[in-house]
């Protein structure tokens, strides 16, 4: 019988350093260096020549798809598994790193860095997995393809393009989520709402890069010295328990509110900076922004008070506003929805539309698709299989979530770890993490459950 924990642990060394040669690398989208052949920006095609050079480096084939993407073959056979896994990461806040963010550090166990849970990390972990096979030169049917993309973060433009250019696995997994396998994905959907707002006493609102992100900071100017504000300002954030700053700023006050980041499909992960500005900035002003924002979203994720909550077989629809700017009395704000597959365009838009024309703003959308493979599946089945195999968890069972994932790229596609039931890899947030014991067991349940899917 295989051990595959023990030749994922003989290879322990050289998985962490290929790890750290990734997240040296700070592959955040880069529209200012985007050309032919880097469509996503230079830090992103430097991070797809190193993952290509990995496996020319071990003797495998590898083919870069105009920059968008790219894959390696380990195995001659004509049907292909595909394991699929991104390169492109998140921006880092500038404050609140406890170590470089792009300089992984070993402490107490666990890999510090951004990427090395999501996604460079398991995408490691899933290229050895599948090098292990070929390496005991396991009989097998299909070849594996390690496809990598440098847009997911931003929508996936990488694997839309790759796959006019590709052909489709006949099944695969993405190791960009958590266990047990996941079989089901809400629609992910992004609303894009703008209109002019009459000032009253706000100069500017800016909070948020992303829109998959909950907003760690936001900055707003107001009109006024700040000794009007201090008393007001510091007692809100006392009462709250967050932390923020007030700053004299010419004739206007500039006030600093710090939450907490989380990834957009865990909203009460995190602390939506930008929606408590807005609370207290409704307190002081009548500018029709703020108290939109402070209607519509303050202790809500869940569409309550947009007139659009609905509960579905894969759980609750949630909200994030995750990008919010207002300069020169033009409001633009992007909220990142997470939809069931049982909602409709038409149910989702209606209650939105009637609370937007309440404030004067307008909106653009395009609702995302959803994932749904059946859990009896032999994909799923023995997806889950594997993990059991190693865990010994007979609790947790194959799940839906928020999240969105290269799965919904292909047919036969679920995603499948890496984050472990009670634990927090602060993916999206400062200090992202992911212990060195979890990274090897997954490689070794990722060993396993390629090989019983793949074995003659």
């Amino acid at each position: 019988m295989i051990d595959f924990f023990e030749e994922v642990n003989k290879r322990k060394e050289d998985i962490i350093a290929d790890i750290e040669r990734l997240c040296e690398i700070p592959s955040v989208l880069d529209e200012a260096t985007s050309n032919d052949g880097q469509p996503f920006g230079k830090p992103c095609r430097e991070a797809l020549d190193l993952m290509l050079s990995i496996g020319e480096r071990d003797g495998f084939k590898s083919v870069n798809v105009d920059g968008y993407a790219g894959h390696i073959d380990i195995g001659e056979d004509e049907e292909t598994f595909g394991i699929l896994g991104h390169l492109d990461v998140v921006p880092c806040n500038e404050h609140g790193w406890n170590t470089d963010p792009y300089h992984v550090t070993i402490k107490d166990g666990k890999l510090y860095g951004r990427g090395v849970a999501d996604d460079k990390g398991p995408l490691i972990a899933g290229y050895y997995a599948a090098k292990i096979i070929h390496e005991l030169n396991l009989p097998v049917k299909m070849k594996t393809r390690i496809i990598f993309g440098c847009n997911e973060e931003n929508g996936s433009k990488c694997m839309q393009y790759y796959f006019t250019k590709q052909p489709y696995p006949k099944m695969g997994f993405t190791p960009d989520a958590e266990f047990p396998v996941v079989y089901g994905e809400k629609a992910g959907v992004n609303f894009q709402m703008k209109g002019e707002i009459e000032k009253d006493n706000i100069i500017g609102i800016y909070s948020g890069s992303r829109a998959n992100i909950v907003p760690e900071t936001c900055e707003a100017y107001i009109s006024g010295h700040y000794k009007q504000y201090k008393e007001d300002f510091i007692h809100y954030l006392n009462q709250q328990g967050l932390q923020g700053s007030l700053e004299e700023e010419g004739n206007h006050t500039r006030l600093t509110l710090i939450g907490k980041s989380a990834h957009a499909s865990t909203p009460d992960a995190g602390i939506n900076a930008a929606v408590y500005m807005c609370h207290y900035l409704a307190t002081i002003s009548e500018n029709q922004l703020v108290h939109f924002v402070d209607d519509c979203f303050y202790q809500d994720n869940y569409g309550k008070k947009l007139g659009i909550a609905f509960k579905g077989l894969m759980g609750d629809l949630t909200v994030n506003l995750g990008v919010l700017n207002y300069k020169d009395g033009y409001a633009s704000l992007v909220v990142d929805m997470r939809v069931p597959h049982e909602m409709t365009d038409e149910q989702l838009t209606m209650p939105i539309v009637q609370q937007l024309n309440k404030y004067g703003l307008e909106e653009t959308h395009e609702l995302g698709k959803a994932l749904y493979i059946d859990p009896q599946s032999d994909l799923v089945q023995n997806l889950h299989s594997a993990y059991v195999e190693f865990t010994g968890d007979h609790i947790h069972q194959p799940q839906a979530i928020g999240g969105g994932t290269y799965a919904k790229s292909m047919p036969n596609c679920v995603a499948f770890g890496v984050e472990f039931p009670g634990t927090d890899n602060k993916i999206h947030q400062n200090n992202e993490e992911i212990s060195i014991d979890d990274l090897l067991k997954a490689t070794a349940i990722y060993a396993k459950a390629l090989y019983n899917l793949i074995k003659k």
